[in-house]
């Protein structure tokens, strides 16, 4: 390793990316930078060897030993999304939304879901013309996740592909369909040559993403397939339950858009091999109305009645959550709290 000589591809004040080129091939070093560098080391060495094996995803560098404080990957020799000229070509940007599916298929069979998918994070081998996906630094192994809310700049992910769900003002809970708004986003902007909310303003995406419908990548740019376009608003619904569920659902819509059909009805085939938790709430409005009933009365300064009861598991939390996320309680302080039973004491 001491003789290889090093090139820096990316640098930032958390992380530095470099080609070393050794006597046995080139390899890509990433090093994450800061106080909490070797926790990001391990967590993403943890995910990488999870994925071994999974088509169209970078793989730790093999026959090269891994350095404290850095990972080796393998150097696929390509560019990022984000630096290619667009919009691409159909056919050509066809070819990749199929490559892509299947490695987002492969990767959630794994039981990862990556929550930073984006242009940027997609490397197009200069030899194969085949996608890798890249930097699972934000990745998890949970099946759901829960999120906060956050201000725009603490999000998990890049703004102008994130998942409504994902910014915590939803009460939705994230889990893979996060992944396929993401690639939706990624696919709308290799069509037309912009994300569907730009750029700009972060805090106006994040409102468009929960709140506005962009107009149809064909009605932007209109070499762009009318399939191909239905297919990417599908992916670009607001409430997961609405858009593909499975990977293996936007490969099947994908296929025949290749062969060049021109009409497909996206989603039709997609179905979950596991039971996904539905984003939508149902058979809790008394509940939600109740507490919409207690907050009024708390925001004037009396103590309201009628705590959740149940037993521990239920779900009573729920609808507080969700009450809290819809009805915007998340402007004011809201406290969340549980009281479990103490066990009584012998002799007391």
């Amino acid at each position: 390793m001491a003789a290889a000589s090093q090139v820096v591809l990316h640098a930032t004040d958390q992380t530095r990316i470099s080609r070393l080129v050794l006597p046995s091939g080139c390899v890509i070093r990433k090093e994450p930078l800061g106080p909490d560098a070797q926790r990001r080391v391990r967590h993403e060495v943890e995910i990488l060897e999870r994925l071994a094996g999974v088509e169209g995803v970078v793989h730790l560098a093999a026959g090269a030993a891994q350095r404290a404080g850095s990972i080796l990957l393998a150097d696929v020799g390509g560019t990022a999304l984000s630096r290619r000229e667009t919009p691409l070509e159909p056919v050509e940007l066809i070819d990749l939304a199929v490559s892509l599916a299947h490695a987002v298929a492969g990767m959630h069979h794994r039981g990862v879901v990556h929550r930073d998918l984006c242009p940027a994070n997609i490397v197009v081998s200069e030899d194969s013309g085949a996608p890798y996906l890249i930097d699972f630094a934000l990745a998890t192994t949970f099946s759901v996740v829960q999120p906060e809310f956050a201000h725009h700049g603490a999000a998990v992910g890049t703004v102008p592909y994130l998942a409504p769900e994902q910014t915590g003002r939803t009460g939705r809970p994230v889990d893979q369909r996060a992944d396929l708004y993401a690639l939706g986003a990624s696919l709308y902007e290799l069509a037309t040559g912009a994300p569907p909310f730009g750029t700009e303003d972060p805090i106006r995406m994040i409102h468009d993403h929960l709140a506005r419908v962009p107009d149809p990548p064909g009605a932007v740019e209109p070499s762009v397939p009318p399939a191909l376009s239905e297919i990417i608003m599908h992916l670009l619904e607001k409430e997961p339950d609405d858009r593909y569920q499975t990977a293996e659902g936007l490969a099947h819509d994908l296929a025949p858009v290749r062969r060049g059909v021109v009409a497909v009805r996206p989603g039709e085939h997609d179905l979950p091999t596991q039971p996904l938790a539905p984003s939508r709430l149902c058979g809790r409005d008394r509940d939600i109305d109740q507490l919409d009933a207690a907050f009024a009365e708390a925001v004037t300064g009396r103590i309201p009645r009628g705590p959740r009861r149940g037993r521990a598991g239920c779900g009573q939390d729920i609808p507080g959550q969700r009450a809290a996320a819809d009805r915007g309680w998340r402007r004011r302080l809201v406290r969340r709290g549980q009281v479990r039973p103490v066990p009584p004491r012998p002799g007391v």
